[in-house]
C-alpha cells in the first residue's frame, strides 16, 4: 500500500509539471536564403530552433497563421558578450518599409518590420531543460487575417554566435517528438557550448556510485540474473537523469541567480530520484518482481519517468516490460532460491 501511495504522489508531481513541457526542439540546416527558409509546419505549436549565425549571415524561417491566432517569434542566445540577434518580420500583407541591413533579402511584394535585438542585463532561466539564455528580440501580437510570414534572423554588428529562434505558443508534442526529447537535449547542451565531459560527468558519477552500492548491498542469494540486472540498469539510468538535471540546474542558476522557475525543474529531479532509488532498492533487496505491489510500483515508475524524460526512454520501457511479463517468465529470470 505504501508503494501505491508513494507512486500516486509521484504521478501527482508529474501532472503539475506537465504544463511546462516547453518548446519542441529542432535543428535547422542551410536556411540561409528566402528560397531555403525553414518551413515551420505549425506556427501555433511552440518550437525552439537551435541555429547559428556566422559573420554577416542571415537565417530565414517561413510559416502561415490564420486569423485569430497569434504571431509569436523570438530570439535568444546562450553565450555571454555583446552578441544580440535581431529579427525582420516580412509578409505580403504588410505595408511597412523598415530599412533592413545589407545582405538581408526581402522578396518582392513583402513589407517588413525590423525588431532590433537588445542585450538583457541578465540571462533568463529555462525550467523545462534547465539552462540560462539571453533573450534579445520578441514579437507577440494577434493575427487579424490569414497571413504568410517570412522571418529573417541576423546580428546588426555582424557578430557570429549560437542563436535560438522560438516560434509559437501552444505546448504540444507528437509521440515521436516526445520520446526523442532526452536525446535532443544532449544536442542542445552541446549546441550551447557545454563541454562533453561536463555533460557526461553526472552520468559517470552515478554509474560508479551505483555499482559500488549494488555490490555492497545486494543479497548474496542472487547472482545478478536477467531481471535483477535489468532493474539495476534501469534504476541507474533514471538516477543518472536526476543527477544530470541537478547539475544542469546548478550551472544555469549560477548565471541567472535564484528564480522561481527552479521549483518547476525540481519535479524533473524529484520524480526520477524517488523512482530510481525505489527501483535500485527493489533490485538489491531481492524483492520478487512478480509480486502485485512490485508490478504496480514498476508501472507507476515507468509512467512517471517517461513523463519527466528520465532514463532516455529505455529505462521506462524496460520497467513497463517487467511489469507486464508473465509470472512464470519473471521467476525464470531469478535464481533458484527464489523459485
Amino acid at each position: 500500500m505504501n508503494t501505491i501511495r508513494a507512486g500516486l504522489a509521484v504521478l501527482a508531481v508529474c501532472v503539475l509539471a506537465a504544463p511546462v513541457a516547453g518548446h519542441v526542439p529542432s535543428f535547422p540546416e542551410d536556411n540561409t536564403t528566402p528560397e531555403r527558409a525553414l518551413q515551420v509546419p505549425d506556427a501555433v505549436k511552440s518550437w525552439s530552433f537551435y541555429d547559428r549565425l556566422d559573420r554577416g549571415q542571415v537565417r530565414y524561417y517561413q510559416f502561415s497563421l490564420d486569423a485569430g491566432e497569434r504571431l509569436r517569434v523570438g530570439t535568444f542566445t546562450p553565450q555571454s558578450g555583446a552578441f544580440a540577434p535581431s529579427l525582420v518580420v516580412m509578409s505580403p500583407a504588410s505595408n511597412a518599409t523598415d530599412t533592413v541591413p545589407a545582405g538581408l533579402t526581402v522578396p518582392e511584394g513583402m513589407g517588413r518590420v525590423v525588431v532590433a535585438g537588445e542585450r538583457p542585463e541578465r540571462a533568463s532561466y529555462e525550467p523545462f531543460a534547465p539552462s540560462a539564455n539571453y533573450h534579445t528580440a520578441d514579437v507577440d501580437h494577434p493575427v487579424e487575417s490569414d497571413r504568410t510570414y517570412l522571418v529573417a534572423v541576423y546580428e546588426a554588428s555582424n557578430r557570429s554566435g549560437q542563436v535560438g529562434v522560438t516560434v509559437g505558443y501552444a505546448e504540444q508534442f507528437s509521440p515521436t517528438e516526445y520520446v526523442t526529447v532526452p536525446f535532443d537535449l544532449v544536442q542542445v547542451r552541446l549546441w550551447s557550448g557545454q563541454h562533453p565531459l561536463v555533460l557526461l560527468a553526472p552520468w559517470l558519477l552515478t554509474l560508479v556510485a551505483g555499482v559500488a552500492f549494488v555490490r555492497r548491498r545486494r543479497r548474496q542469494d542472487w547472482d545478478t540474473p536477467v531481471v535483477r540486472g535489468a532493474l539495476v540498469v534501469a534504476g541507474l539510468l533514471i538516477l543518472g537523469s536526476a543527477v544530470s538535471t541537478t547539475a544542469q540546474t546548478a550551472l544555469a542558476l549560477s548565471k541567472t541567480g535564484p528564480t522561481a522557475g527552479a521549483l518547476v525543474t525540481a519535479a524533473f529531479v524529484v520524480v526520477p530520484l524517488v523512482c530510481g532509488t525505489w527501483i535500485l532498492g527493489t533490485a538489491v533487496r531481492g524483492d520478487p518482481p512478480s509480486a502485485g505491489r512490485i508490478r504496480v510500483g514498476l508501472t507507476i515508475a515507468a509512467v512517471a519517468t517517461l513523463a519527466t524524460w528520465a532514463g532516455f526512454v529505455v529505462a521506462p520501457a524496460a520497467l513497463l516490460v517487467l511489469a507486464l511479463l508473465p509470472r512464470r517468465t519473471l521467476r525464470s529470470g531469478t535464481d533458484g532460491n527464489q523459485r
